[in-house]
């Protein structure tokens, strides 16, 4: 079930939430790398070349989530706890469904621009979902969300 967006997004300077959060431009341009990685895939391209985009877009998608500096903050967060900076199973679940795409999108040879612009949006609305989990954010909001309600 999709979480509700209609709170405000928690920053590392509220005090009531010190959590940091993933920044939108970064969340929105992350999600549209992902979405047209798996998008890529159902474009009438040639084979060859439809793995290449895809596999930049994914790379590109996945790398600067990874490497940009609000990712300072996420990991002085889980020090901050006592817990080890590390990927979890949790993390890495909310993957499947685009991995899965991955490998169905091309046994469904759809070959047409329209098709690959659907599944662009798809992905990239899933991706724009998920990148919270993937990236630990959503876990420590809800660790700070559960820290709050027993205090």
């Amino acid at each position: 079930m999709a979480r509700s967006t209609n709170h405000p997004v928690p920053s590392s300077d509220d005090p009531v939430n010190p959590t940091p959060a993933t920044p939108r431009p970064l969340r929105a341009g992350v999600a549209v790398l992902i979405g047209a990685g798996v998008g890529a895939l159902a474009t009438p391209l040639p084979t060859g070349v439809r793995v290449v985009l895809m596999l930049v877009f994914l790379a590109a998608g996945l790398l600067s989530l990874f490497s940009h500096p609000y990712r300072r903050d996420v990991r002085a967060a889980v020090e901050a706890r006592g817990d080890r900076y590390t990927t979890r199973v949790k993390q890495v679940v909310p993957l499947f469904p685009l991995w899965l795409a991955l490998m169905l999108v091309p046994a469904f040879e759809f070959d047409n621009w329209a098709v690959a612009v659907i599944v662009w949006a798809v992905a990239g609305g899933y991706a724009w979902q998920v990148v919270p989990r993937l990236d630990g954010t959503r876990e420590l909001e809800d660790i700070a969300a559960a820290e709050a309600r027993a205090a």
